[in-house]
This record gives structure tokens, C-alpha cells and sequence, in this order.
């Protein structure tokens, strides 16, 4: 038995259906739905009534989830106390994987420049997991593209900078001397996917140019490849307007950053917290320092 089953059992009840519950705790609904499936398993007790309305507990089940709420309220306690009085300790970031090559290693580099007792802990994720892992605790902040995905009013989202996609082409493109590139036009090149972009539900990319699809040639999960295979061939790909400071594709004259013409590509990056666990001494104070590392950043390229 696993503290994640009796919560994803606590939130099914909470929202009488699975798939509701699901989407509030951004993890697919086969998981969620295999997760409770199987603790009823391991109890050797059905736990949920199951119809085509919704669900709810059967009179085992409320009779667990009255003292699994219980169990709830005391570790929520814990992980309170912990987090508010460990003014050292490990920073769990969870983020998406764009800040892992820019700003992040500045934010890190200045941490350990002002010896601070502060150990970061970064994991590089979808949109979805991120929700998902710091709804959890399994992460204490989060890094996300928009608000506009935050459903859960236990989670809290705060503005950290506004950017825009630009769409990187190289040599071989036929838009190599274009001063810009409209939408219609970008969506109709080769396009290099990164990881779940233009999925279902990715967030990001995927949201703000929501109901397009690029001409999709390829798919991966390196973005340093994505660049390379750019520069060998006519592929393109969208990257934030802020990953071109310092890119070494960029400054050696190997890939263009069109910005494009015909629509507003802007989107919003910002922390997420959950109202679950009070953010430590020591979170706080690596917020400070990202946030002083993200306006540096956008100076250089003023």
C-alpha cells in the first residue's frame, strides 16, 4: 500500500469521478483509475461504487477514508513543519526542461557563490508531471508555461517572466534570409518535435498555438540535436525567444530565430507551489536568487 493510492482514493471521493479526479491531480485516468484498482486489491475490499454518474464510496470505503483523511491531515503537518523550519536542505525544483540550459545553471551558480546551505535538486518534466509532482510533495516548487492550465485551487501560480516562440531555421531552410515568417507558413515546415509538443494536454507550445499542427518529420528528446539536425537540413523547430541569448548555433551564424509576424506567440512562465505544504526557508531563498538570474538574463538581451 502506497500513501499516493489512499490520496488518489481520497480525491475520487472528494470529486465523485475518476476522471475528474484525474485531471485535477494531472496524471492520465487509466493510472489513476489502475492505482485505486489496486489498493482495492491489496485490501481485499471494494472501495468505490462505480456507475455511470460517477463514483462513490461503498460503506468500507468511508469507513478508510475517514481514517485515511485523518492520516492525511497529519503527514500534510509534517511536511508542513518540515518545510517551514529547514532553512538549509535540498530545493526539489521541478521544470520544464528550457530553463535547464539557461537560467537555472545561473540561478545555481549564484547560490553556491553565496554559500548558501542550499542543495538544488532539479528534475526537467513535462507540464503534466510537474503539476502532478509538486500536488504530491514528491517536488516543493515547479516551473510552468501559463496559468492558464492550473485547475486545482491547490495550486498556486506566480508570474515569473512573459517570453514568445520564435521559430529557429537554418542554412538549408528557403526562409534562411527571411526578416520573419508567418504562422502559415512556419506550420507547413519540417518540424522537429520536442518530446509530447503538440499532444494532447502537453501545455506549453502546445497551448498557444492550440487547434495548429505542425508538419511534424521528427521527434526527440535532445534539444541540443534538435539544433544540430537544424543546421544539416531544412528542419525547424519553435524555441523561446530567451534561449537565444547565448546559443552557440546562434552566434557561430548556424541557425536564424525568425520571430513570426502574423501572431502573438507570447507566453507567460511562472513557480507553482501547492497550498498542501508550506514552502521552506530554503525555497524561498532560491526563488530570490532565480528570480535575479531570469532578469539578468533578459538585460543581456535588451
Amino acid at each position: 500500500m502506497k500513501f499516493e493510492q489512499l490520496r488518489y482514493f481520497q480525491e475520487a471521493c472528494k470529486y465523485g469521478s475518476i476522471s475528474v479526479a484525474a485531471e485535477h491531480n494531472y496524471i492520465s485516468q487509466p493510472s489513476f483509475s489502475a492505482a485505486i484498482t489496486k489498493l482495492e486489491k491489496e485490501l481485499g475490499v471494494t472501495l468505490l461504487n462505480r456507475n455511470s454518474r460517477g463514483v462513490t464510496p461503498t460503506t468500507a470505503g468511508k469507513a478508510i477514508l475517514e481514517k485515511i483523511q485523518g492520516i492525511f491531515e497529519l503527514v500534510d503537518d509534517i511536511h508542513g513543519i518540515a518545510y517551514s523550519h529547514s532553512g538549509s536542505g535540498v530545493v526539489q525544483l521541478a521544470t520544464i526542461p528550457c530553463l535547464c540550459d539557461r537560467i537555472l545553471p545561473l540561478a545555481v551558480k549564484a547560490a553556491n557563490s553565496q554559500k548558501l546551505p542550499i542543495h538544488v535538486s532539479i528534475h526537467c518534466a513535462e507540464s503534466n508531471e510537474i503539476y502532478h509532482n509538486v500536488l504530491s510533495g514528491i517536488s516543493s516548487l515547479g516551473i510552468i508555461f501559463s496559468s492558464d492550465e492550473v485547475q486545482s485551487p491547490e495550486i498556486i501560480f506566480t508570474p515569473l517572466f512573459d517570453d514568445e516562440y520564435v521559430l529557429y531555421v537554418g542554412p538549408y531552410s528557403p526562409y534562411w534570409d527571411a526578416d520573419s515568417i508567418t504562422i502559415e507558413e512556419a506550420m507547413q515546415q519540417p518540424y522537429i518535435a520536442y518530446r509530447q509538443e503538440f499532444l494532447k494536454n502537453n501545455g506549453g507550445v502546445t497551448d498557444i498555438f492550440k487547434g495548429m499542427r505542425p508538419n511534424i518529420a521528427l521527434r526527440t528528446d535532445e534539444l541540443e540535436s534538435i539544433k544540430k539536425m537544424i543546421t544539416e537540413d531544412n528542419y525547424v523547430a519553435f524555441y523561446h525567444r530567451f534561449m537565444t541569448a547565448d546559443d552557440v548555433y546562434i552566434k557561430a551564424g548556424l541557425i536564424r530565430a525568425l520571430p513570426i509576424s502574423n501572431f502573438d506567440a507570447k507566453t507567460h512562465i511562472g513557480t507553482i507551489e501547492s497550498t498542501r505544504y508550506k514552502p521552506s526557508a530554503a525555497d524561498r531563498a532560491f526563488l530570490d536568487i532565480l528570480k535575479t538570474a531570469v532578469q539578468d538574463t533578459l538585460n543581456s538581451m535588451e
